[in-house]
């Protein structure tokens, strides 16, 4: 239900912590039968124009019966680590991943931003990025 800029800065995150993990001998990727690219694979699908199930999301302070297409398809410096984690270390299957990294391919790099320069609000600073350079294998 929020918008699909903070759904990407969560892929992001969760790359990054299960990178640490796994740099430090736990397997985070593989965790609940690969949960995060199941994550990623369901926010690649609907950013890249696709249609996905949407379960209302209720809480104290908000309902949120439908979800967002406020900043769908944004692009982010983030799928290539993703990506080839989970196609060339794991083997898995990740189609939506692979077609957004295809789209966002090369990131970073930009001298606007840390990032590269992805639009005027945060999206270039929300993670570093450089994701084709650091996990291209």
């Amino acid at each position: 239900g929020r918008d699909q800029g903070h759904t990407m800065l969560d892929i992001a995150l969760l790359g990054v912590l299960a990178q640490t993990a796994y740099n430090q001998g736990t397997n985070l990727y593989a965790y609940e039968d690969y949960r995060i690219l199941r994550g990623a694979e369901y926010a690649a699908k609907y950013n890249l124009g696709n249609d996905v199930q949407y379960t209302t999301y209720v809480n104290s302070d908000v309902t949120q019966t439908v979800i967002s297409n406020n900043s769908r398809g944004n692009i982010r410096p983030i799928w290539d680590q993703m990506y080839n984690h989970y196609v060339k270390v794991e083997g898995q299957a990740a189609p939506y991943t692979e077609q957004y990294a295809d789209l966002v391919r090369t990131d970073g790099g930009g001298a606007d931003a840390g990032g590269g320069y992805y639009g005027t609000t945060s999206g270039g600073f929300d993670q570093l990025g450089y994701t084709t350079l650091m996990f291209t294998l």
